[in-house]
Formats: C-alpha cells, sequence, structure tokens
C-alpha cells in the first residue's frame, strides 16, 4: 500500500462526493495516493424512488454506490468502519446502540489511529464542527478524527495499534455560507425556486469557519457530477441541486472550500491546494 498522500474521513456515502470529490480526483490524477474512509453504510439515508432500495438493503446500496463513485474519481482504496448511520436527532435510529453517535469514542478513535499510522498519510481531511448541515454522525466524525490525529503521534496512545505517526496537515471542509448566500440571491434574482435547505435557520446557525484553503476543482466538475449521481438512492437528475441553472451549479461545485486546523495558517494567508508549500 502507498504510504503518503490524503486520508478523507467522513460519515456516510455522498459525504465524500459533495464535500471534497473533486479534490480526491484532482489528487488522483496527480498520482497522490487517496484513502476514503467511510464511518456507516448510511443505512437510514431517504430512499429515491425507482432505485430498488428498500431500507433492508439500503446499507448495500450505498456501499455499492460509493465505490462507484471512488472509481470514477480514481479512487481505488474504500474502508468501511462498520458502524450503524444514526440519523437525525430525535429519530429512533439515533437510539440505536449500534449508531456510530452511541460507539465509545476510543472505540472510533482507535480505528482511526490505526488507520493513520498503517497508511502514513500526509494530509488528513473530514468534517469541520458543522458537520455541514448538523448531522450527529457529520459532528462525531469532526471529534473523533481529530482526536485520532492528535492521538496518532503519541506513542502512550493505543500502543498496539502501529509505530506512532502524526500526518502534516489536518483540513475541515468549511462550507462557505457567504458563496452559498449568493448562489440562493442570484437564483431568486432569475426567478428561481430555491431549494428548501436555503431557508432552514438552524443550517445558519451552526458553528462555521472561513475557509483558509479554496481548490478550483473545475477541470474535473464533469466528473464529479457523475460521482454524484452514482449516489442514486440519494439523488436524481431532478434533485434541488443537481436541477440548477449548469452555470450556476458549476460555479458552486467547482471550488471546494477547508479550513487547514493542523498547523495553524497565519491569518489572511489561503492556500489553494490542500499539499500546497508542503
Amino acid at each position: 500500500m502507498p504510504q503518503g498522500g490524503l486520508l478523507s474521513i467522513f460519515s456516510h456515502p455522498d459525504d465524500e462526493t459533495f464535500g471534497i470529490g473533486g479534490t480526491m480526483a484532482l489528487c488522483a490524477r496527480r498520482g497522490i495516493p487517496v484513502t476514503m474512509v467511510c464511518a456507516t453504510r448510511g443505512e437510514v439515508g431517504e430512499i429515491t424512488p425507482g432505485t430498488g432500495a428498500t431500507p433492508d438493503t439500503l446499507g448495500q446500496f450505498r456501499e455499492d454506490e460509493l465505490r462507484e463513485a471512488c472509481a470514477l474519481l480514481g479512487v481505488t482504496d474504500v474502508r468501511f468502519l462498520g458502524f450503524r448511520d444514526s440519523g437525525m436527532k430525535g429519530t429512533p435510529e439515533n437510539e440505536d446502540p449500534r449508531a456510530l453517535v452511541n460507539a465509545h469514542p476510543d472505540a472510533v478513535i482507535h480505528l482511526l489511529v490505526r488507520l493513520i499510522r498503517e497508511l502514513k498519510p500526509d494530509v488528513v481531511a473530514t468534517w469541520d464542527e458543522s458537520g455541514g448541515y448538523g448531522h450527529p454522525d457529520h459532528i462525531a466524525m469532526h471529534f473523533r478524527a481529530t482526536a485520532a490525529f492528535d492521538a496518532a503521534g503519541d506513542a502512550s496512545k493505543f500502543p498496539t495499534s502501529g509505530a506512532p505517526f502524526t500526518p502534516k496537515r489536518l483540513f475541515y471542509n468549511a462550507i462557505p455560507m457567504a458563496e452559498f448566500g449568493r448562489m440562493m440571491q442570484e437564483m431568486r434574482e432569475r426567478g428561481i425556486d430555491i431549494p428548501e435547505i436555503a431557508e432552514d435557520d438552524d443550517l445558519m446557525t451552526l458553528p462555521r469557519l472561513e475557509p483558509n484553503c479554496i481548490v478550483d476543482v473545475s477541470d474535473v466538475v464533469d466528473t464529479k457530477e457523475k460521482a454524484m449521481l452514482t449516489h442514486r438512492t440519494q439523488v436524481s437528475d431532478m434533485g434541488p441541486f443537481m436541477s440548477m441553472p449548469e452555470d450556476i451549479r458549476r460555479r458552486f461545485f467547482g471550488r471546494e472550500y477547508f479550513y487547514l486546523a493542523r498547523p495553524t495558517l497565519p491569518a489572511g494567508e489561503m492556500l489553494d491546494d490542500l499539499f500546497a508549500n508542503m
């Protein structure tokens, strides 16, 4: 297994493509090793009609969709941690003892530390504290992946899980709310119906970080969109984002936004690549 490269740590199938699919595709093009780690198989997500998936089979469908998406992006190393999708806060699924949010933190951190020490990535990327839109699994993985990044280089932590190793950088995928707002405003001005998510007050009040790394993925935006559409149980050609005008959609998905959390980037400095200046 090649060492170095990018370790992407997310919660459900489709998180990877929407969040950093373009970045992963660019890395793959450059010959940079990429490993995609998914904590769950998305067993309790909504099911797009006509896909043939059922609540009992959704997990397998979504695993297959993730593997197909990653193949399009050029990512061949895909790992699942084996926890169950927790669903949204307040739902019965959130109380399931198998759910990611109910796993002991150290059980999750241990698995991630083992992977970091095995793969020795240069860069780790995961959710920011908002989890994008506040999903409990996204938030849990933010904290577990951050803890694993910090623990992996400490010989006193999880000593049976390989030699200590600290990656060079930890990035959080950070939704640019200002850019999101500009896109919504442009759609309003054109008289276009906007996704209901844009009117969600809870979404707007989640803890946010201002991106300090913006990656231009316009060269691979077609590949990214194809990968997004492999998540057939979750999206369709008529989905709210995919039905946006092409110019707005391509502009929005043509850039990906991150916050460098480890090490600290000097105030005002902006990166354009997860591996810039390394």
